[in-house]
C-alpha cells in the first residue's frame, strides 16, 4: 500500500486532529479501503474518535474526501509525550457513482451440467441495494436434473451484473411435455446466496448452475 505523508504534529500543536498519512487498497470486486493515521491528544481521544459508518467526508482532514466512504473501524495506540496514533480505517467506493465490475469464476463441478459444462458459475460483486431487498430478490433451489413432484421456484441468474455481461445459457430455455413426465428447462438458475454489509455496500457472493426440472404424469 502507498503511504502519503500529510503532515506532522507535535506535542501541544495538535488542537484536534493531524493526517499524517493515508494507505489505499482495492479488493478484486472493487471495494476500496483507506487506512488514515491520525495524531491526536491522548485527553481528547474520547471526542475526537469517529463513530462508525461516519462519512469520509464528514470526518478526515485529507484535501480530497469521499462520500462513499465510511468509517468501518478505528484503532488508537497511546504515544509518550501526552499524543494518541489513531488509524481510521474506511471502506467503500472513491467514485462519485457507478459500481465496479463483478468477479467472475467458472468452477468444475462432477454433479452438475445439464446441456452445458460441468460447472457453476460464482459472481462476486458489489451493490448498493439493501439486505432486504438483495434477499427478497433471491431463491435458492436445486440444480442439475431433478425429478420434482411440482416445479420449485427458481431465480434466472440475470444477463449482466454491474454492467459486466455473464456467461450465456447452453440452450435455450423451454418447456415440454413427453409420455408420462414433463420438462422444464431453464438455463443458469441461482444455486447460492450470501451477502455482508460493509459500509453503505453489500458485498454479494452468487452461484449459478444449470436447472432442469422434471415432473412425472400420473
Amino acid at each position: 500500500m502507498a503511504s502519503v505523508v500529510i503532515g506532522s504534529a507535535i506535542g501541544s500543536t495538535i488542537r484536534s486532529k493531524v493526517l499524517q498519512r493515508q494507505n489505499f487498497s482495492k479488493e478484486p470486486n472493487g471495494l476500496e479501503t483507506i487506512i488514515e493515521a491520525y495524531a491526536i491528544q491522548t485527553a481528547n481521544r474520547d471526542t475526537v474518535v469517529p463513530e462508525k459508518n461516519t462519512v469520509h467526508s464528514a470526518f478526515s482532514s485529507s484535501s480530497k474526501t469521499y462520500e462513499r466512504m465510511v468509517v468501518e473501524s478505528v484503532n488508537t495506540e497511546e504515544q509518550d509525550g501526552g499524543i494518541t496514533q489513531m488509524l481510521v480505517t474506511y471502506v467503500g467506493l472513491t467514485t462519485p457513482s457507478g459500481l465496479p465490475p463483478p468477479v467472475v469464476r467458472l468452477i468444475p463441478a462432477a454433479d452438475k451440467g445439464v446441456y452445458g459444462p460441468p460447472l457453476v458459475i460464482e459472481a462476486e460483486y458489489v451493490t448498493d441495494v439493501s439486505e432486504t431487498q438483495f434477499l427478497a430478490g433471491q431463491l435458492s433451489q436445486g440444480s442439475g436434473l431433478e425429478r420434482v413432484p411440482v416445479f420449485s421456484p427458481t431465480t434466472k441468474m440475470p444477463a449482466s451484473i454491474n454492467g459486466f455481461v455473464m456467461p450465456k445459457d447452453p440452450r435455450s430455455a423451454f418447456y415440454q411435455a413427453g409420455t408420462g413426465a414433463i420438462s422444464n428447462y431453464l438455463g443458469y438458475c441461482v444455486l447460492s446466496v450470501s451477502c455482508e454489509k460493509r459500509g453503505i455496500f453489500l458485498v454479494a457472493r452468487n452461484t449459478y448452475a444449470e436447472v432442469e426440472q422434471i415432473a412425472f404424469i400420473t
